[in-house]
């Protein structure tokens, strides 16, 4: 198959351009066939992929961050005999590290050309997919606080400045959670719904998340004071975080979140709001992914 790229150039701090070029080299030198778009604009990607499919494209290749990962898999999940690959060149890359997608331009390219498509689940969040991780509360605040320092700090270091000022100003939501029919009323500082297992720039919130097993793994961290939360902080980065008591973790295929209009992310993406429904899609989408 010939991959058709879509490239988001300012993802990762703008460093796309050069480490797509090295992408390009490598498939250049394995004499290898391919063609590629650049997107101009935010939110672009989704249109792209689908005017790509179109026009007999089956092979689309993701370029950037978590962001146009979701916007070319939200293009591709209801196409049956699409596959995408990703090339994981943004800041936080959190769904390829769950899937163990190379970030390293040269690794990345010979994964595209050797590797096996496979299932992967898609979640969805009312009527919008998203690949990774959906979720309320502290998270929010963080991807917030995080784009305040995107256009002055590269790397991890925008995603660790925006979890300090979120701590800030912690406070719980009251939510009335429903999983797979279970009810419980819970006040929590954040419920994360995830297929995948990391986010905010490689935390890993749900360690034990398989994103193709037909599952949302869920982590909800109820109301805690900010010394307690500081105390876990450390384990929740690690993915050290699970059977401590203020944390609640547990599988579902279905979990609706009740609670005051409050506002979602959806793969660090914020645009979305609770109250909302999440369910999971098993297998709805192929990606290129390492043979078994």
């Amino acid at each position: 198959m010939r991959p058709y790229f879509i490239v988001n150039p300012i993802a990762g701090g703008g460093k796309v351009a050069e480490k797509f070029d090295r992408v390009k080299q490598y498939f250049e030198n394995k004499r290898a066939e391919f063609s590629f778009v650049t997107t101009d604009r935010a939110g672009q990607s989704t249109a792209l992929a689908e005017e790509a499919y179109e026009n007999g494209e089956r092979y689309i290749v993701a370029v950037g961050g978590d962001g146009t990962v979701n916007e070319v898999a939200s293009a591709l999940y209801t196409k049956d005999d699409a596959v995408m690959g990703i090339c994981p060149f943004g800041t936080g890359n959190d769904f390829a590290k769950a899937l163990s997608i190379p970030t390293e331009p040269d690794e990345a390219a010979e994964l595209l050309l050797s590797g096996e498509p496979r299932p992967v689940d898609i979640g969805m969040a009312g009527d919008k997919p998203f690949t990774n991780i959906g979720g309320i509360g502290f998270d929010v605040d963080v991807v917030i606080n995080t784009e305040k320092y995107k256009s002055r700090f590269h790397g991890i270091l925008p995603y660790l400045f925006g979890i300090v000022r979120s701590m800030t100003h912690l406070s719980g939501i009251k939510v009335r959670l429903t999983a797979d029919g279970e009810v419980s009323d819970e006040e929590v500082l954040l419920c994360a719904v995830a297929n995948g297992s990391h986010f905010g720039g490689g935390m890993a919130v749900a360690p034990e998340a398989d994103a193709s097993d037909g599952l949302f793994d869920v982590c909800v961290i109820k109301r805690v004071g900010l010394l307690k939360f500081l105390s876990l902080l450390p384990l929740f980065i690690k993915g050290k975080h699970l059977g401590k008591k203020p944390i609640k973790y547990f599988r579902a295929k279905e979990v609706s979140i009740d609670c005051e209009r409050s506002p979602l992310q959806l793969d660090g993406e914020l645009g979305e709001y609770a109250p909302v429904t999440f369910r999971i899609i098993p297998g709805a989408l192929k990606i290129m992914l390492k043979g078994c």
